[in-house]
């Protein structure tokens, strides 16, 4: 199945009728701007300079006639100048891919920068599927075009069966069709002319939206693809729902989170500062016991008490030495006596 992106859109009648007026207005109204066209983008090109000449400065023109960006691709702006460079390319240009290297050239040019991003990626060759099915629906927007806007019943009967008939044909020569743009562009067609029947049917004998073939095809694309996107719409809600249960589940872990997301500590950061903790503690506390021992009355008492005990400790010193005085003159009147035991004995 062929899947186009939003900027691939095929036109509708409403955007093909908007944007060709915008050309056939400035169709014919370049022939000012030729002499301010830089040839250096023709590089080498030696046939149909002229009127490539031409298409470039119509495209320029085509392009600063939308207000701004957005504008341009509401209409779908793009795609129909797109078109019409191809259909030139293709009769005039004998098919030459290559001449579109001269408008991607000029839309580059430092003098083109209001227009440079309105379309510069789009402007590029087609394939010949595409091409085709762009020309089938555009002859049938044309056609249509005509039958809505004539006033004469006769006439406008005449062209409501021709625009039937195209349409009719291009659901003829797409049995298979596997386009889902595509589809939608017919389909939104198929509308506007049951929308208008009212205008003919006074005056025709058929009834035109009997007659239009029934797109069978291009329904089940349609019905299929509103299935896919539902599907995917469903299960991207109940992300969002799975999402937001599981922020508001645990709030104190979440805020937890925010906190250390905030203030994050590393275990060597942890390391680091713990020994310095301690040693700052360590240095509060000595200061605190210091100031009390030196301006406060239990410092006083605690100095007080130093002093008796080392006037206890003097003393006890004193006491020790004359002991040790005394032991040692025992123990020398002791080893006398036992000489003089030895010296009897062995007479």
């Amino acid at each position: 199945m062929e899947e186009r992106g939003q900027d691939e859109r095929y036109d509708t009648f409403e955007d093909y009728s908007f944007n060709d007026g915008i050309y056939k207005q400035i169709q014919g109204n370049v022939g000012g701007d030729i002499y301010s066209f830089p040839n250096s983008v023709l590089d080498n090109q030696k046939e149909h300079v002229t009127p490539i000449t031409i298409d470039c400065l119509r495209l320029r023109k085509y392009l600063m006639s939308y207000g701004n960006k957005k504008e341009c691709q509401n209409k779908n702006c793009c795609q129909y100048i797109n078109y019409m460079l191809n259909d030139r390319v293709r009769n005039d240009y004998n098919s030459k891919s290559s001449i579109f290297d001269i408008y991607e050239s000029f839309m580059n040019d430092k003098s083109n920068n209001e227009i440079k991003d309105l379309c510069m990626s789009e402007i590029k060759y087609m394939g010949a599927d595409k091409y085709h099915k762009i020309k089938k629906l555009y002859n049938m927007y044309n056609i249509c075009k005509l039958f809505i806007s004539n006033p004469r019943p006769t006439l406008s009967c005449s062209y409501a069966n021709l625009c039937a008939r195209e349409y009719n044909n291009i659901i003829s020569d797409y049995p298979n069709i596997d386009d889902i743009r595509f589809c939608k562009a017919l389909k939104d067609f198929k509308v506007v002319l049951e929308r208008h029947e009212s205008i003919p049917t006074r005056n025709c004998n058929s009834n035109i939206s009997g007659s239009l073939l029934y797109l069978y095809k291009c329904n089940q694309l349609l019905e299929k693809s509103v299935q896919v996107t539902e599907t995917l719409g469903q299960q991207t809600e109940m992300l969002g729902i799975q999402e937001e249960s599981g922020r508001t589940s645990d709030p104190q872990g979440d805020k937890m989170e925010e906190i250390s997301e905030v203030n994050p500590i590393s275990p060597n950061s942890f390391n680091a500062t713990l020994p310095i903790t301690l040693f700052s503690s360590g240095i509060g506390v000595l200061s605190i016991l210091l100031s009390f021992y030196k301006f406060t009355p239990i410092g006083h008492w605690l100095r007080l008490r130093t002093k008796g005990f080392k006037g206890i400790s003097e003393h006890l010193d004193a006491e020790e030495y004359e002991m040790q005085q005394q032991n040692s003159e025992y123990e020398e009147r002791n080893l006398e006596y036992n000489q003089y035991n030895i010296a009897y004995n062995s007479l």
